[in-house]
């Protein structure tokens, strides 16, 4: 998943109106039915529609946007006389507010980012398989690729309906100077988050009654996508199944205790800041201004760190019942039905999931799928070298999406409030367990 360096997953995924994504399951029922075009393939001398495709994506940051640019550049020059491409970006909180209308309209895209909300386009039947682009391309040889991380976009059971590209996690990233002013030992994939705690209060600075850096902040588990990667280690999950779950299961004992321990980091104990003093604390730099000792977070957090004064590193996510699960999340191109360039928009996605991948080990702004690229001296010189070790379990890694026609309801009305109200203190863990299972459950 694409992530703008200065806003987070949460905000991205309950940036969209509920209602919004359900008026695009309908909209195919005020236009003929959209039929799926097979393509022959980047590889064929057939053409299927225009030969220029003009590529959309929310606009991530100049960095970024440059990049992206970058690559249509690159690839208008390799496919010279055979495919070109433009490409547009979008504010996010009007990106899929523009596809809805253009589906809508009976003109989509020609090929848009994914993101979770392109599940109901597929439910709506309005996307066009790549299964078979996607084979051309050799994107599902495992010795190349972790082929297997793509299993949860196959909607069908068979067929791919997003052609991957880069690939994030969820690591724990530390400070590496405030470790050595303190004469502790740096984290490591051994490290429980038991130990974590313990070690939180020997990092906090205070100046008097105030505290001026805090030892550990909660991280992405302040939001269920990241905690549910302790209720995997646990061996249990917030709910059954990621595609089309069918029950919720934050009742269960090993949830309600993994609720509970993260209130009590910011409130019984108090060694993280709790959300007003997260919110200044973030206003003041975050991590990346050495607010905070401790932090999970995304991979996509990296790019903000480049520029720290202080030294820092990653490990993998400490144990919680003796295991580490992992998150992950696809980044990728999804293309229509009705594109009216049905094989440039395949050879564009295709080309950056495979010849482009060592130039996106080169940027450094995505993790590239492509394992000779991702584990590149181009990728790896300019980061620590706790990447290599956080990322070396990817293979094993949970995707950390949740895909459901109702899917945008259950977040925006149910989850983000509800657990916004357990980290301020105002409902206890057993009561914010049994609230968002009650009522996500209603959306089922």
């Amino acid at each position: 998943m694409m992530i703008a360096q200065s806003i987070s997953r949460r905000q991205l995924l309950g940036g969209l109106a509920a209602g919004s994504v359900l008026t695009v399951l309908g909209c195919s029922s005020a236009t003929e039915e959209p039929t799926s075009t097979a393509s022959p393939g980047p590889g064929s001398e057939e053409i299927v529609g225009n030969s220029n495709v003009t590529v959309y994506a929310w606009t991530n940051g100049p960095v970024i946007d440059d990049n992206f640019s970058k690559s249509v550049d690159m690839f208008n020059e390799e496919f010279s006389g055979k495919f070109s491409a433009d490409i547009n970006f979008l504010p996010y909180d009007q990106y899929w507010q523009k596809i809805q209308l253009q589906y809508a309209s009976n003109q989509p895209f020609d090929m848009y980012y994914w993101d979770v909300q392109a599940y109901a386009h597929y439910k709506a039947d309005l996307l066009q398989s790549n299964q078979a682009a996607i084979e051309a391309a050799g994107l599902e040889k495992t010795d190349e690729y972790p082929a297997a991380l793509w299993d949860p976009w196959r909607f069908d059971g068979s067929d791919l309906y997003g052609i991957p590209e880069n690939l994030q996690s969820v690591v724990f990233f530390y400070n590496k100077t405030h470790f050595d002013e303190a004469g502790l030992e740096y984290p490591n994939p051994d490290w429980t988050w038991e130990k974590v705690a313990e070690t939180a209060p020997l990092l906090t600075q205070k100046d008097g009654d105030k505290v001026i850096r805090w030892g550990l902040d909660i991280g992405t588990l302040g939001v269920w996508w990241g905690a549910q990667a302790l209720s995997w280690a646990a061996g249990s999950a917030f709910f059954d199944k990621p595609l089309e779950p069918t029950k919720f299961q934050m009742t269960d004992p090993e949830n309600v205790e993994i609720l509970r321990f993260i209130q009590d980091l910011m409130w019984e104990n108090h060694i993280a800041p709790r959300p007003d003093e997260r919110a200044a604390a973030g206003e003041a730099g975050g991590f990346a201004s050495g607010q905070y000792s401790m932090m999970a977070d995304g991979t996509w957090a990296m790019s903000g760190f480049k520029d720290m004064t202080d030294e820092w590193d990653m490990t993998s996510l400490p144990l919680w019942k003796g295991e580490s699960v992992a998150p992950y999340f696809l980044g990728g191109w999804v293309i229509p039905a009705k594109s009216s360039a049905i094989s440039a928009a395949e050879a564009f996605a295709t080309w950056r999931a495979t010849t482009f991948q060592a130039q996106m080990a080169k940027d450094n702004d995505w993790i590239p799928i492509l394992n000779s690229a991702r584990e590149s001296s181009d990728m790896l010189a300019s980061l620590p070298a706790g990447f290599k070790e956080a990322l070396d379990g990817i293979a094993d890694a949970r995707i950390g999406d949740l895909y459901h026609s109702n899917s945008q309801q259950m977040l925006n009305e149910v989850f983000f409030p509800l657990w916004d109200q357990l980290t301020r203190d105002q409902l206890t863990p057993e009561d914010a367990a049994s609230k968002i299972q009650e009522q996500a459950s209603a959306f089922l």
